[in-house]
């Protein structure tokens, strides 16, 4: 099975190179650019922090995680923003900050741009009632005393906007205030509804040959369904990742 799976990342990472980038050969540039900027080495420091200080407190249920992409689809999502060099990215879904840590390094490689992103986080721990979070979420959260995106390197904060909430009560009003948009990435509440409500509203302010990227498209089918309403054919980067141009 896990042959099957190292030869289906091959094969859909190709996909995405002939698919999306310009040449081939920019998914190696780029990899060796995120390698070269210590960023990989200064995530894991965190994920051995994340993982010291949230031990015991699932109270006999599901060890709390990280919630993060892996190098791959961090490497992906790096590669997708490195080639659109967008001005305005909107995100939801932060968590302890892996993704968000990979698109504001491409942005500072870019020169230009900013993140804003939506998160409605879970804190370690903490009792919260039943109807907080939706009925399918895992058990990504954050450790006590930290805020999402805790793990991103401080340099990579200035350009970036946090907004703390329910993406199904922000984004609308933040889309509505900034305009249109250069990309969009979906990683917050996968539940069907959710994800078809997040496309359906960035799809509408993405520019012209703007990117909407989405995590976790195999939890359901609302992001091939989306595409099929647009009319647009899906690019898939990984198993769990997946683009739309408009």
């Amino acid at each position: 099975m896990r042959a099957y799976k190292r030869l289906l990342d091959r094969k859909l990472e190709k996909d995405f190179e002939v698919n999306f980038l310009p040449r081939s050969s920019l998914l190696s540039e780029y990899r060796a650019e995120v390698e070269e900027s210590g960023l990989i080495e200064h995530l894991e420091e965190q994920a051995d922090d994340f993982r010291r200080s949230v031990q015991g407190l699932s109270e006999g249920g599901e060890p709390h995680k990280l919630g993060r992409v892996g190098r791959r689809a961090g490497l992906h999502l790096y590669a997708i923003a490195r080639v659109l060099e967008p001005l305005v990215v909107v995100e939801t879904g932060v968590c302890n900050g892996f993704s968000t840590a990979f698109l504001l390094l491409a942005i500072e490689h870019n020169g230009a741009g900013e993140l804003i992103s939506i998160d409605l986080p879970e804190v370690a721990g903490k009792r919260y009632a039943p109807e907080t979070f939706w009925a399918g979420k895992g058990p990504g959260a954050i450790p006590e005393g930290k805020e999402p995106g805790w793990v991103i390197p401080d340099r990579l904060k200035g350009n970036w906007t946090l907004i703390v909430g329910r993406s199904q009560d922000e984004l609308p009003p933040l889309l509505r205030r900034i305009g249109k948009i250069d990309s969009f990435f979906h990683d917050s509440e996968h539940s069907y509804e959710c994800m078809w409500f997040e496309f359906t509203h960035a799809y509408a302010a993405l520019r012209g040959g703007g990117v909407l990227v989405s995590d976790d498209v195999n939890k359901n089918s609302a992001f091939f369904d989306f595409a099929r309403e647009v009319k647009r054919k899906p690019v898939r980067t990984s198993r769990g990742m997946a683009l739309l141009v408009k």
